[in-house]
């Protein structure tokens, strides 16, 4: 197991994405844990999407045989089995389904380390040019020695500049924040 990999399974979902992670590479096989990671976007992508699933996922009203019985219809119709309908099995046997979201993500961010990609977000409060993007791409790319995908974000509330986090990095140049930073420097006087 890469070090850089255990070291980022924080907290109870990060273990349990580790846990599916280390079962995956037990196949020896890139494109197995690429088709796992597949798999499980598109679960998040469903739930992030229908509310009634997200519901019955997150709720604790539903006993875990009702979660179990629901997931794998759901798994069944999206043609998911092996070890990631295993995998919610265990999930809703021991009622953690709800932690699947951040379980995926926490996957995610294991194949990409694991093909030293990362990926950043970047918080602009207008939209960015491509070539600002790819300048921000290339800038990252070579800080972190990993290849970077920029997925911008807008919000005006930042006012001007950008505030990139990856992972649990995070760079905050925007205005907002140094007006904060002023006006914290003027109560202070």
């Amino acid at each position: 197991m890469n070090q850089s990999i255990s070291d980022s399974a924080v907290g109870l979902p990060g273990r349990y994405a580790l846990s599916l992670f280390e079962i995956a590479q037990e196949e020896k096989n890139n494109n197995f844990i690429k088709e796992i990671d597949t798999q499980l976007m598109s679960l998040s992508s469903l739930i992030d999407n229908n509310n009634d699933f997200k519901s019955v996922i997150k709720s604790p009203i539903f006993s875990a045989d009702e979660q179990l019985s629901l997931m794998n219809d759901i798994l069944e119709t999206m043609k998911i089995d092996g070890i990631i309908k295993n995998f919610i099995g265990v999930l809703c046997e021991n009622r953690r389904l709800s932690l699947l979201p951040e379980i995926i993500k926490a996957f995610h961010s294991f194949l990409l380390n694991l093909n030293k990609q990362a990926t950043a977000k970047v918080t602009s409060a207008k939209p960015m040019s491509d070539k600002q993007k790819e300048n921000i791409k290339s800038m990252l790319s070579d800080h972190f020695s990993l290849d970077i995908d920029v997925e911008v974000i807008i919000d005006e509330e930042i006012l001007g500049g950008l505030v990139v986090q990856m992972g649990s990095k995070m760079i905050d140049t925007s205005l907002l924040t140094r007006l904060k930073s002023i006006k914290n420097v003027m109560n202070e006087v």
